[in-house]
């Protein structure tokens, strides 16, 4: 897929709203959250454009901690994640982590697909499930691992 990635505007937030909704049906993101990721990380709020239309989008901490991803229905399984992920990969040295629904093997082998590992579980993170926490491999070489999972996830559970 020929696109580019860039930080999050204003304008983009009603695609944003649109694809959001479509991917996460019963948890979706309302508009003060996302206004809220972006005045507070403004260059960690990405978007993929594809032409001219917003097509994907990825925020994350700093530090790599991946809040959310989501890509458009029409343009997924065409690397538009990938490049996303990759994105925060490049601008976190490799640093990232993420948490998704146990049920949720789509995400679960894309990022094992990336190179991430599993980590832990954290029970109850849903609510209604658990989450499993995946590392990066190359954070893992670095030790990036302890230091997120005891800051951050200290009630994580080891598999």
């Amino acid at each position: 897929m020929v696109g580019r990635i860039r930080r999050f505007r204003r304008g983009d937030l009603g695609a944003i709203l649109r694809i959001e909704a479509n991917a996460f049906p019963k948890t979706a993101y309302d508009r003060f959250t996302f206004s809220y990721f972006a005045s507070a990380y403004p260059d960690n709020f990405r978007v993929y454009i594809a032409g001219h239309e917003v097509v994907g989008y990825i925020i994350y901490y700093p530090d790599g901690h991946i809040v959310s991803v989501a890509v458009h229905a029409r343009y997924r399984r065409m690397g538009v994640g990938t490049e996303l992920v990759g994105e925060v990969l490049k601008r976190t040295r490799g640093d990232a982590i993420v948490e998704v629904r146990e049920s949720n093997d789509a995400a679960r082998a894309f990022y094992s697909h990336l190179g991430f590992v599993v980590q832990g579980i954290i029970p109850g993170y849903y609510g209604d499930e658990d989450a499993v926490v995946m590392l990066n491999q190359f954070s893992k070489e670095k030790g990036f691992t302890e230091k997120c999972l005891r800051s951050k996830l200290s009630f994580t559970k080891k598999v």
